[in-house]
């Protein structure tokens, strides 16, 4: 048995088009220490459906602690009822980190069913906890670390940003890689991180309310190519899909890597997670060319809008010709650039919802690689500026506890100060926005899945441009053909719901 369980809960459709779920990076990652000097065992239950027989008999074995990894969103209400079963079931404690915890430790540690939190970078801290409980040490001291003593909660200083470079390889042993290779455009891959944190302030985002840990700091350019050759050859893939934040902050690193990448006799594929739009228009079409030959095959920017007004007002380090300037920039290269929506921010209107359908479907003329994620509905996150704004300006009621969060998703409206007309249409439009593109054809979907968004392209097109939402038939359909993906060998939990 194990010295300590970490559980991945529920996450909800963010994984929906992809074949397999995503890696549970962040809390792999987060045992990479620990990993080397206690017995860990990982339960995931989007892959686990007998979870609960796992748990409870690890639990008889009395671990020193079982952790969970928390998102904001959906997935605080699913990691509370695990808390939960662990208390009905046990006396073991209860740890959480992610990024949730990191946002609003003393909500988190305001549950019965909660009696830790690490707030920030979670390596260090996890295995100074489990050394100290193992010891029966007291837990006062250590930095990263808020958690309980009796009624009293006990705040450690925060722990510095770790230094990435001195970090041992994630160790993927504690799950069944296989159960996560995904493939895009044809090719394996398996998540990677080589570096944390952003230099922008956008308001909605979680990352600025966590301060140092905020700040850009990467691998070298040596480890990092290091860390994702072994993670292709260890893990039998293709390559790499690097979750990192914001890649090309340190252009000099990035470049170095492209240009390694490039050299090589045996071709290496890679994705990257997040660029951000001044970034893409650092390349010229040299350098852009050597994108290609590295093996790039997608990249993630954060567009959010087409209002001026509403860039201006998150703070996005990017304007509406900067964004198309740069689709266009790299139009000619066979590297698909997925741009992300958000709409209903305080204030927007149905024109600003009107302006970013507009780019849409220009970026979509633009460029034949674009792809496009839906138009998610905006997240309040506590410990931003917009958490307090929306609280104390726009009448927004957040979740009174961990159990109300699961009221909380992207595919919804969450707020309730928005025009009553645009509410319906953001609720209706969602689903046809999911599907304006050609994004399910580079994934292995079922062939029905692929024809049927096929045929719905051009009804999906006619909404978007009209904003009609009326009679949403096909947010039915999209259900029942989720279901369809739950019940059959393709999944074998209902991750995606």
């Amino acid at each position: 048995m194990a010295d300590a369980v970490l559980i991945y809960p529920y996450i909800g459709d963010m994984d929906v088009v992809r074949d397999k779920p995503h890696l549970p990076l962040g809390l792999i990652q987060t045992a990479c220490l620990a990993a080397q000097h206690f017995d860990i065992t990982l339960i995931d239950l989007r892959v686990q459906s007998d979870w609960q027989s796992i748990l409870k008999k690890e639990l008889a074995a009395r671990p020193l602690f079982v952790g969970l990894s928390v998102m904001s969103g959906q997935p605080v209400a699913r990691a509370w009822t695990v808390s939960r079963f662990v208390k009905e079931s046990s006396d073991t404690p209860v740890l959480w980190g992610g990024n949730h915890p990191s946002l609003s430790p003393g909500e988190t540690l305001g549950d019965p069913n909660v009696d830790m939190v690490v707030i920030g970078d979670g390596e260090e801290t996890l295995l100074e906890t489990m050394e100290r409980l193992d010891g029966q040490k007291s837990l006062k001291g250590v930095n990263g670390l808020w958690f309980k003593e009796g009624a009293e909660i006990v705040r450690n200083e925060l722990r510095p940003p770790v230094d990435l470079d001195t970090l041992p390889p994630p160790p993927y042993h504690l799950v069944n890689v296989e159960d996560y290779i995904q493939e895009y455009r044809g090719k394996r891959m398996v998540n990677l991180e080589t570096s944390r944190g952003c230099a922008h302030h956008c308001r909605y985002c979680y990352h600025t309310s966590q301060s140092s840990n905020h700040r850009f700091r990467a691998m070298g350019v040596e480890q990092s190519l290091k860390r994702m050759f072994w993670a292709r050859d260890t893990m039998n893939v293709d390559g790499v899909y690097l979750v990192d934040d914001n890649f090309f902050l340190d252009r000099k690193r990035g470049l170095a890597i492209v240009e390694a990448l490039k050299s090589q006799s045996r071709q290496f594929y890679w994705q990257i997670q997040g660029v951000d739009v001044p970034s893409m228009l650092g390349f010229n079409n040299s350098q852009l060319g050597d994108l290609e030959k590295s093996g790039l095959q997608r990249v993630s920017v954060g567009a959010e809008s087409g209002s001026p007004r509403v860039l201006n007002y998150v703070q996005k380090p990017h304007t509406v010709p900067m964004l198309l300037q740069a689709n266009k920039l790299w139009s000619p290269f066979d590297i698909n650039i997925f741009y992300s929506w958000l709409s209903g921010l305080p204030g927007e209107t149905l024109e600003d919802l009107k302006k970013t359908v507009g780019v849409m479907f220009r970026i979509l003329k633009d460029n034949p690689h674009a792809r496009l994620s839906p138009i998610y509905n905006f997240l309040p996150f506590p410990g931003t500026s917009m958490w307090d704004e929306v609280i104390n300006n726009h009448g927004f009621q957040p979740p009174k506890n961990l159990k109300d969060w699961g009221n909380y998703d992207w595919s919804h409206v969450n707020v309730a100060y928005l025009d009553p007309g645009l509410k319906r249409t953001l609720d209706n439009l969602y689903f046809p926005s999911l599907c304006l593109d050609r994004k399910f054809d580079d994934f292995p979907a079922p062939w029905w899945l692929r024809w049927g968004v096929r045929l719905y392209r051009p009804l999906a097109k006619a909404r978007m441009k009209t904003l009609y939402a009326g009679f949403p038939a096909e947010r039915a359909a999209a259900a029942v053909a989720e279901r369809i993906l739950a019940a059959g060998n393709r999944v074998r939990t209902p991750w995606t719901l």
